[in-house]
């Protein structure tokens, strides 16, 4: 695959990962469009940035051992952002959920790079990776679309984001780390 479409691809599917989050938060909870297009330009640019660092760590680093410091620092540098830029710190927001936060940011970066290797071995994960996406969001924006903003929206959104993401990260962690072979080869890189 091309490097411009790797990255091209590897950007839409993470926006697309956050979206139903994002959707949730900003358009049932909020009501506020400007703040989903806000977060969806932000995603963006993260995501760009995201796939060099990915590049490289799998230029440095045998196969599964890149795919798991990539999964952290993604968790890590999420959790930075909602710390220090939004304002979700254990100090300043014990409410937030660290460990939902993780995973989200983790997710950001582990779907679309699953997606866009060209490793055969993946491609039953890529369809459960599908499929779960699909059933999850479904549920998570029909059940949105009915309760009440006021009462259980936003409970309902944090729960269903952090179940949501942590299911969605163990389930690319523990495909990848099944179907690829340990230490062996990198992702290719254009």
């Amino acid at each position: 695959m091309q490097p411009l479409l790797s990255l091209l691809l590897f950007v839409l599917v993470g926006v697309l990962t956050a979206a139903v989050g994002e959707f949730q938060y900003s358009v049932f909870v909020r009501g506020d469009w400007a703040n989903l297009f806000g977060s969806m330009f932000f995603n963006t640019l993260y995501l760009t940035g995201a796939f060099i660092v990915t590049r490289v760590v799998f230029r440095v680093a045998p196969r599964r051992a890149a795919f798991l410091t990539n999964v952290i620092l993604a968790a890590v540098a999420g959790l930075m952002i909602e710390w220090f830029a939004i304002g979700n710190s254990p100090w300043g927001n014990p409410d937030a959920s660290q460990i939902g936060m993780a995973a989200y940011w983790a997710c950001l970066v582990v779907v679309p790079l699953i997606v866009i290797d060209p490793d055969p071995r993946l491609r039953p994960l890529k369809r459960s990776i599908a499929v779960y996406a699909t059933v999850y969001s479904g549920l998570a924006l029909a059940a949105q679309t009915f309760l009440p903003r006021e009462t259980w929206g936003y409970a309902y959104h944090i729960w269903s984001v952090i179940a949501g993401y942590l299911g969605l990260v163990v389930l690319c962690c523990r495909g990848y780390l099944a179907r690829s072979q340990p230490a062996s080869g990198l992702l290719p890189v254009e």
